[in-house]
């Protein structure tokens, strides 16, 4: 009996520094009750409905009753139909007062864009951030946030949409000055800024080619705009374009416009620039910084000839000598055609006309003046020296009446009614007479007879 009990007493000491040590590390492990409590709220910022094709802002507010030791690491979210990114804003710091007590914390911005309509399902995602003075890692799990999304119904001739505060276009030429040339470069540069649309949203801009000119487009530069604050304001693209100019003429580049819808009023508006207008000349000498050595007088000379100032001065030149050369050729051509202008200015059948045209509108003493003209012109080609002769000789009964009538009222006492257009219409039969009768006498003249004695 003394033997076992001196046994059972032997055992208990050798198992009491095995106990000892258990306790120890049992009680040097961190248990997670010991980490500082964290908060998340995920919630979507906007003051409306959220639209298809709008861009509105996830916020992700992270709080502690500690503090933060490092930025809270945020993962890259995918969600099918949206564009979803984490905004490169400087992080806010928050401050609120839960239950009494003190807790801060940071919040971050996701930028949504729903390409689709109907409900959205933001999932839950897990954030990892070290927290206290001892930098404990702590892992967050968001909760799933829903979404409704309201269909947009785009206008006729847009096809894509662009949902902003305010659209700004700008537009910038290179060179500047109209001295262009075949074989010069013109470089043209759009540049859209959105207000509340991010860069990878904005429309690329379309570059109509143009007769005359190549056309080598730039690769796009996108930008997202942060405010002084940090805070996310829009976006920003450039798409430029160099037109390489082929051959001599006048080109027209075509106006640019972007149409959009704005975010607080659901109206849409168009940004446009204006088109550009310059001329392109022959291509221009060379002129190099340093003179070569062998280029001398004679291939200067020769360079400046074949520019377009060279060739404009040769121009010149030649027509001045070329004047100077049939100056009495151009003399007599110059009489002749002004003799050619007074003849058909004072001929009979201008005055013919004249008598037409003061059918309306003038008195019975300028029409009568007017054929008295007529007739003085027509007996200069042979005609009847007075108008009394035409009655007579090619004129018919009414126009016999008709001019006696209007004799009457000039120099007599009017006993009979006359028409302006009656005298003129019987004028022109007797003209017509007097006009064929002509051309048979000139044709009797012409042929000389068939049988001469």
């Amino acid at each position: 009996m003394k033997i076992w009990r001196a046994r059972l007493f032997t055992l208990l000491l050798s198992c009491m520094p095995c106990l000892g040590f258990a306790q120890a590390s049992s009680s040097s492990a961190p248990t997670p009750a010991s980490a500082p409590p964290i908060q998340v709220h995920v919630y979507l910022d906007a003051n409306g409905p959220l639209i298809q094709g709008e861009t509105a802002s996830i916020k992700v507010d992270m709080l502690t009753s500690s503090f933060f030791s490092d930025a809270p690491d945020m993962p890259e979210l995918h969600v099918d139909g949206a564009y979803l990114k984490l905004s490169d804003e400087t992080p806010g710091h928050l401050v609120d007062n839960i239950d009494g007590n003190s807790w801060s914390g940071v919040s971050r911005t996701y930028l949504l864009t729903s390409l689709v309509s109907g409900e959205l399902e933001i999932p839950g995602f897990q954030i990892t951030a070290r927290v206290g003075p001892q930098q404990t890692p702590v892992a967050m799990q968001t909760k799933p946030l829903m979404l409704h999304v309201k269909r947009l119904v785009l206008p006729a001739g847009v096809d894509t949409a662009l949902i902003a505060r305010s659209v700004k276009l700008t537009q910038t030429i290179t060179p500047k000055d109209s001295a262009l040339h075949v074989g010069d470069t013109i470089i043209r540069r759009i540049e859209i800024t959105a207000d509340g649309a991010p860069a990878m949203l904005l429309p690329p801009i379309t570059f109509k080619p143009v007769d005359g000119l190549e056309l080598y487009p730039s690769p796009p530069q996108t930008h997202d705009v942060v405010g002084n604050q940090g805070g996310f304001l829009g976006g920003s693209r450039v798409d430029s374009v160099s037109y390489v100019i082929q051959r001599r003429g006048r080109y027209s580049l075509p106006p640019i416009s972007v149409r959009w819808m704005d975010n607080q009023t659901h109206e849409w508006h168009e940004s446009r620039v204006p088109g550009a207008s310059f001329h392109a000349w022959w291509s221009s000498p060379a002129k190099p910084r340093f003179a070569l050595p062998q280029q001398g007088f004679m291939p200067r000379l020769l360079e400046w000839f074949s520019s377009d100032l060279g060739i404009v001065v040769l121009l010149l030149l030649g027509l001045g000598l070329a004047g100077w050369w049939f100056r009495d050729r151009v003399t007599r051509a110059r009489n002749r055609w002004r003799a050619w202008r007074d003849r058909r200015r004072h001929s009979e059948r201008a005055a013919f006309v004249a008598i037409k045209r003061k059918q309306q509108g003038t008195s019975a003493a300028t029409f009568a003046a007017a054929v008295d003209v007529w007739v003085r012109r027509a007996a200069l080609e042979g005609a009847p020296l007075t108008m009394s002769d035409w009655c007579s000789r090619y004129g018919d009964a009414d126009l016999r009446a008709q001019w006696t009538a209007l004799q009457s009222s000039l120099y007599g006492n009017p006993s009979e009614a006359w028409s302006k257009k009656a005298i003129v219409d019987g004028i022109g039969r007797a003209r017509k007479q007097w006009l064929g009768a002509r051309r048979m006498a000139k044709r009797d003249v012409a042929l000389p007879p068939l049988n001469p004695v």
